[in-house]
């Protein structure tokens, strides 16, 4: 009984100060380990509790408490409690061996835009309403994220009373955000990304884009990433023209000619005389 009064209380039994968050759990791999290597590595970690997992799969993590015995260290195999195992289970499902990234692909996500109805408004939330040109972009970001942070399908994430999630050793520089990929369902709109910050505890916006680039968020993204021209490719058969116009109205930038509805056409930026001007080029 005492391993499942232990877990009842959570992974670590470590009291936290009023309005104090206990720390994250970290997942440390030992990639097709036996339970020998895993005792091995836990000890090599030192005292306390530590989670290892083997794979990517199912039920591959497990927890270890590492102890001194006089002048030893010994290690007794525990079980992760349910809430860090519910986490586990659910996050894997969204790694992506092939990338090495943690992403959720939406297929279809589908809100009504902050503004709407409205000439400026379109029928439903895309990178457009989320970029940081758009005047509306706050509205539409926290509009998202409410349906991400109290939806079903996160609520993994909110299985610890206190609040905690888990880490995976590789996501602790920051370099692998669980990150979500919002689709609506509508040939073009591309996708939009939001990642899960956990000093916020909260999904956060990361980027945008249409079906051909990045969306722009600064006047600064209508050229290339030395400051150089850019060009912005359309093809005949995407509605995007005119939304990219409309950021660049936004930014400031000056636009030259006109696009023809359903043409495939490019937009050539460059900075001239201080001031940056796109050249609507039809192809």
């Amino acid at each position: 009984m005492r391993h499942l009064l232990w877990l009842s209380l959570g992974l670590a039994a470590v009291p936290a100060q009023a309005n104090e968050r206990p720390e994250d759990p970290i997942a440390w791999s030992c990639f097709y380990c036996n339970e020998e290597e895993r005792q091995a590595k836990a000890i090599s970690m030192g005292e306390g509790m530590h989670l290892i997992y083997t794979g990517f799969n199912y039920d591959l993590l497990y927890a270890y408490n590492v102890q001194r015995d006089g002048s030893e260290l010994a290690v007794e195999r525990w079980y992760p409690a349910s809430w860090v195992s519910r986490q586990f289970n659910a996050m894997i499902l969204h790694y992506h061996p092939s990338s090495g990234k943690f992403y959720d692909e939406w297929g279809t996500f589908q809100l009504i835009p902050p503004g709407w109805p409205s000439p400026q408004s379109d029928t439903m939330i895309w990178g457009h309403h989320v970029s940081a040109l758009h005047p509306l972009h706050a509205e539409a970001r926290a509009t998202v994220k409410r349906v991400l942070n109290s939806g079903a399908r996160y609520a993994h994430l909110r299985a610890d009373p206190y609040g905690r999630v888990i880490r995976f050793d590789f996501q602790l520089d920051g370099s692998v955000p669980y990150t979500v990929q919002l689709k609506t369902g509508r040939t073009g709109l591309g996708e939009m990304e939001f990642y899960f910050d956990h000093d916020t505890r909260s999904w956060e916006y990361l980027r945008s884009g249409d079906f051909h680039t990045y969306m722009q968020e600064s006047p600064e993204d209508f050229l290339a990433a030395d400051g150089g021209p850019k060009s912005f490719s359309y093809t005949s058969f995407f509605e995007g023209q005119p939304y990219f116009m409309q950021r660049a109205k936004w930014a400031g930038v000056k636009m030259h000619g006109e696009p023809i509805p359903w043409r495939r056409m490019r937009f050539d930026c460059s900075r001239m005389d201080g001031e940056i001007n796109c050249f609507v080029i039809h192809l």
